[in-house]
Parts: C-alpha cells; structure tokens; sequence
C-alpha cells in the first residue's frame, strides 16, 4: 500500500497526474480585431497649370486734359497690366483685345480709381479689378492741376 500511496504521491507532485486546463471559451465576433487596412493615400491632386505668360499691352492715345499727359506713366506701368492681364488670362485664356479704361486722378497725381467701359474685347472682371488695385497702389501721376478723369484704350495680346 506504501507503494501504491509513494506511487501516486510521486505522480501528482511529477505532473503525471489527470490536470485540468482552464476551459477557453470561444472568442466572440466583438472580442476579434478587424484585419487593419493601411491607411489610405490622399487623392493625387494634379499640379495647377502655370498662369499664362508673356503677350503685350499698347496704351493708345489717352483722352486727357491738355496740360496733363498721364501716357508716360501708363507706358511705364504697361509690365505690371500685363501681369493682370495674364492673371485674367488664367481663368479666361481666349481673353484679348481693346479694353478702355478711365482713371480719375487727384490734384496731387494720385490714382484715386480705374473701371473700364463695359463692351470692350477685352472686358473681364478680374483684369479690372487689377487694373483698378494697380492705380490705387500708389502710381504717382504728374499733377493734373485738380481732379482729372482719363480714359484710356489699352488693347491686349497673347
């Protein structure tokens, strides 16, 4: 009986003996991760087209009071409208032709505003309202002698 007793003693302390393992429960529908997608990439935006370049303006002859010729100042300002026009040329490219435009100035020669007459090839709202920010932006004209209000033609190329 020792043996039997010394026999089973030794099983259980060796692990030989019946062991239970912890029952697992299976794993529910809310206990199992997702597989995880890689995060997705942002759409692929193509690059903006570059704004149109080059392209001329003429300033044509400017009706002016006599003793006043705003015609060189315009002449010198000619780069700077033809960023304006290429600017508008963005959102229209088939935009060319005359555009008149009147600027009134005040008696020290400042560009007090520009709007252009309505009906021109080359009318389109966003060109004047550059043009009109460009005269506000301190072009310094020669004194008028008091208010002076121009029109100019302006005609445009690409």
């Amino acid at each position: 009986m020792r043996r039997s007793l010394l026999a089973m003693l030794l099983g259980l302390s060796c692990g030989g003996g019946p062991v239970s393992a912890p029952a697992s429960a299976p794993a529910s529908a809310s206990d199992v991760a997702p597989p995880t997608a890689s995060p997705a990439a942002p759409p692929v935006t193509p690059p903006a087209a570059p704004p149109p370049a080059g392209g001329s303006v003429l300033v044509g002859d400017i009706n002016a009071p006599r003793s006043f010729d705003p015609k060189p100042t315009l002449v010198a300002l000619a780069p700077r409208l033809l960023g304006c026009y290429n600017q508008a040329r963005t959102g229209n490219p088939s935009l060319h032709g005359k555009l008149t435009v009147r600027i009134v100035v005040n008696e020290a020669g400042m560009g007090l505003s520009a709007d252009a007459e309505p009906g021109g090839h080359a009318y389109d709202p966003v060109l004047v309202k550059c043009i009109d920010g460009l005269v506000k932006d301190g072009v310094k004209f020669p004194k008028p002698g008091g208010t002076a209000t121009i029109s100019a033609p302006l005609v445009f190329r690409p």
